[in-house]
Order: C-alpha cells, then structure tokens, then sequence
C-alpha cells in the first residue's frame, strides 16, 4: 500500500465522477482549483451526517456506543459552524430549519438501528497502485484514493449516502465506488469482503433508512479501470468540453455562471 503523503497524481471516484458528469466543471474544479462561490445545502447536509455518524461507528468500534443526544448533538454542532460561516445556497427560507430537523432525525434512527453493531474499522483510508488484478492491466501513471465509511467485523464494507429519495437495487449494483471499494479491499486484506452494503439516509418528509447489499466480480474491476483509464487519457489531452445537453447538473453546478460567460 502506498502512503498517502505521496506526490504521485491520483484519481478518485469523485473526480471521475465530475469528468464524467462534465469535463468542464471537473477542469474549473480540479484543474484550475476555482471555489465554489456558494455550497449545495445537500453537502452541508452530509458532510454533517457523516460526522455524527463516524462519531457513533468510532464508538461501536471501542465497545462504547455515545448517547443518541450526543450524536444528534455533534450534527447539530457541525451543520450549525457551516452553515454560519459559508455562503449557502438554500432553495427557501425554510429550508435551513427543515434539513437541520430531518438530519437529528435520522441521526436518531441510525443510532438506534445500529447500536448493538460494531465495525472493525472506521473511515479507512487507501491510495493504492491502480492494477486489475484478473488481467494484470496498471495505470501507471497514477494511484487511486478513497475513503471506505465502516468496515464491519464480519468483512462486509458499509457506504452510508444521504438522498432525497429512495435508491433502487440497480444504482447500488452498477455504483463505481462500490466497486472500487471492493477491489480496495481484497487488496488490502487479501481476501474477499463478505459483502457491500449501503445504508441510505432519506430526507424525505418521513425520514427513513434503506439498506441494500450487493457484490462484485473481477469482470467489476476490469470494466471499472478501463474507464479510468480512458478518462486519465481525456484529462492528459485537454479535452474539457462543456456538457452539450444541459441537464440536470448545470443548474445547480457551482460554475454556471462562469461557463455561460466563457
């Protein structure tokens, strides 16, 4: 395993995600360094989400499970520091207090789910040599890094994702990060996970938690460092178009006002 002070490139699935997405936002955003002018309230929303949960997984792992208040209270303390202190991008009014009630909620829920668990390992991170192991195919011009949320002790890799709706199975069957964590994995330990599953924290009117397992074959891993090879290629040869389509993502893209002007 490389260490992850190195100065050799990398790539992660977020970067591949926004190249994918749009090579130009992922030029602004990783190429040029350019600040968002104003934050999404969704990564607010879970990066706030993420701390009190990794509060709570640190916990199990040490044989002590915090409080349900103290949980909730580690979100409330981060969404209340962001959301102070950043330009936010809120679609009303209300929408500040209605997010900051559905985030303690399902703090709460997944307290109570998961307070007789335990996880072997919390938020492990990895920067390794990109190598498909079933073809022997290396990207050798760069590593790649990720952050897996919980590793339980029966070996099966846990990825918690905030939503604003309810995900079906084939999301989670074809999600690249998944697969790149698996593939981490058996890299790591040497072995197979027992499985990938994704805890979904639904900010619906009702919050509510989904949980859905999967797998991965090396056929994964092939199809996946293809891509990534592909698109390493894209990058090296400057090739940032602007999304022809207009989708769903320009309106909310931090840069929409920059490209239009550009």
């Amino acid at each position: 395993m490389r260490k992850l002070n190195e100065d050799r490139p990398h790539i992660s699935i977020s970067q591949l995600t926004t190249y994918l997405q749009c090579p130009r936002q992922y030029y602004y955003q990783y190429v040029k360094g350019i600040e968002w002018a104003t934050t999404p309230p969704a990564v607010v929303f879970g990066d706030a989400i993420h701390k009190a949960i990794e509060a709570i997984n640190r916990s199990l792992m040490d044989g002590k499970v915090i409080g349900r208040p103290e949980a909730i209270g580690i979100f409330n303390e981060c969404w209340f520091d962001r959301t102070a202190t950043e330009n936010i991008q809120w679609k009303n009014s209300d929408e500040d207090g209605e997010l900051l009630v559905k985030g303690g909620n399902l703090v709460g829920i997944y307290h109570d789910y998961y307070k007789a668990s335990k996880a072997r390992d919390v938020e492990l991170e990895f920067r390794l040599p990109i190598i498909d192991t079933a073809t022997g195919f290396m990207i050798e011009s760069h590593d790649v890094v990720g952050k897996m949320d919980a590793i339980s002790e029966s070996g099966t890799i846990v990825e918690i994702k905030t939503s604003s709706k309810t995900p079906n199975q084939i999301d989670v069957d074809t999600n690249m990060q998944l697969t790149l964590y698996s593939w981490a994995y058996r890299f790591l330990y040497g072995e197979p996970e027992d499985k990938l599953m994704v805890i979904s924290l639904i900010k619906t009117k009702e919050p509510q938690i989904v949980c859905l397992k999967t797998t991965r074959t090396e056929a994964s891993y092939t199809r996946l460092f293809k891509l990534i090879d592909s698109v390493l290629k894209a990058i090296d040869s400057g090739l940032f178009y602007t999304n022809p389509l207009n989708v769903w993502g320009c309106r909310g893209c931090a840069y929409l006002a920059q490209c239009e002007s550009e």
